[in-house]
């Protein structure tokens, strides 16, 4: 046996081992559990290039949809029209896993309700401030979305929490906005 057959045959085997222990300690490097945090330890470049840190999981996975509805109300509060959804999320597609730059949006209103949904007693001035924020951001997002009608001058938000496919559980209701004008 030649030298250049033993080498490629080492090569041969050395390199599919090596690229499997990279792919295997990718993918541990990814786990939630901070305990393997120490398989990226090994990555001496101390960059994350080698065993980078992507997370492919979630540490707390969404398991309902956050939508927000609005009516709308006469000038007097009397008369309302029935709820309507602001944003429908988009059907999924295969090209989503590459490309869904639509999904910002989604993500968006998901991160503003959580800021409202969590940490309802926090009365720190930062949590005030956010809490604020979000309330703008949210009647601002649904004030350039309705469809106005005449006779009726105001709005009011409702955020609901529906858990998407699952059709056995009801629908909760977290927060109902105060009115606001159509045009402020």
């Amino acid at each position: 046996m030649s030298a250049r057959t033993t080498t490629t045959a080492v090569m041969e085997r050395a390199v599919p081992a090596i690229l499997a222990g990279w792919f295997v300690a990718s993918v541990l490097g990814q786990h939630p559990d901070r305990g393997f945090d120490k398989v990226r330890s090994t990555d001496k470049t101390g960059t994350g290039i080698l065993i980078p840190n992507w997370r492919f999981f979630a540490p707390n996975p969404a398991v309902e949809d956050q939508h927000f509805l609005y009516r709308l109300a006469s000038a007097d509060k009397t008369r309302h029209t029935e709820w309507r959804e602001v944003y429908a999320i988009a059907p999924r597609r295969m090209i989503h896993a590459f490309w869904f730059p639509g999904r910002r949006i989604e993500k968006a209103i998901f991160d503003v309700a959580s800021t409202l949904v969590h940490n309802p007693g926090a009365m720190t001035p930062l949590h005030q401030e956010a809490k604020q924020s979000a309330y703008r951001l949210i009647n601002d997002f649904v004030r350039q979305r309705l469809t106005p009608e005449p006779g009726y001058p105001l709005f009011q938000v409702l955020l609901v929490r529906y858990s998407g496919y699952d059709h056995s559980e009801d629908p909760k209701y977290d927060l109902v906005f105060e009115y606001e004008e159509v045009n402020p």
